[in-house]
């Protein structure tokens, strides 16, 4: 898509490479990359979206990662690695935190990736990974969103 000539410039744009974080898809480097198809007026769908994390503890998790790395020669690529999973069994230690937010058409092509955030965690327990989940405005107020 960034080096095809398109015959003539689009009245809209869609993408469904959101994924569940919103971004994991490439989204963000798709949609930037495409726009030059777009007219001036033109509209995208999504047009923005943001991802959000929160820390949880979650023993079932874990154990199926930590049995991934018995059978594995390089054993910590797996604690390492994005998991889709279905949310079970698991404590949510604090409020979901918006993460990246990005926005479509854009000038600002930074797509950029570095974020801080700090949680706070009301009792005691263990920290076993970050549950990702976003919300997207697709087009004017029709939003769509993985977490409540």
């Amino acid at each position: 898509m960034r080096e095809w000539t398109a015959p003539e410039k689009a009245d809209i744009i869609v993408s469904e490479l959101l994924g569940s974080f919103g971004d994991n898809e490439l989204s963000p480097e798709c949609l930037d990359g495409a726009q030059h198809f777009l007219k001036d007026d033109g509209i995208s769908i999504p047009c923005s979206y943001t991802s959000f994390l929160a820390p949880l503890s979650s023993s079932k998790l874990y154990n199926e990662v930590r049995g991934c790395r018995e059978r594995d020669k390089d054993p910590e690529c797996h604690f390492e690695t994005p998991y889709v999973v279905r949310l079970h069994n698991f404590h949510q230690l604090a409020d979901p935190k918006p993460c990246f937010t990005f926005v479509h058409p854009t000038t600002d092509m930074n797509n950029n990736r570095y974020q801080c955030l700090r949680f706070f965690i009301g009792c005691n327990s263990v920290l076993h990974g970050f549950a990702g989940y976003f919300e997207a405005t697709l087009y004017k107020d029709v939003t769509l969103m993985n977490h409540t």
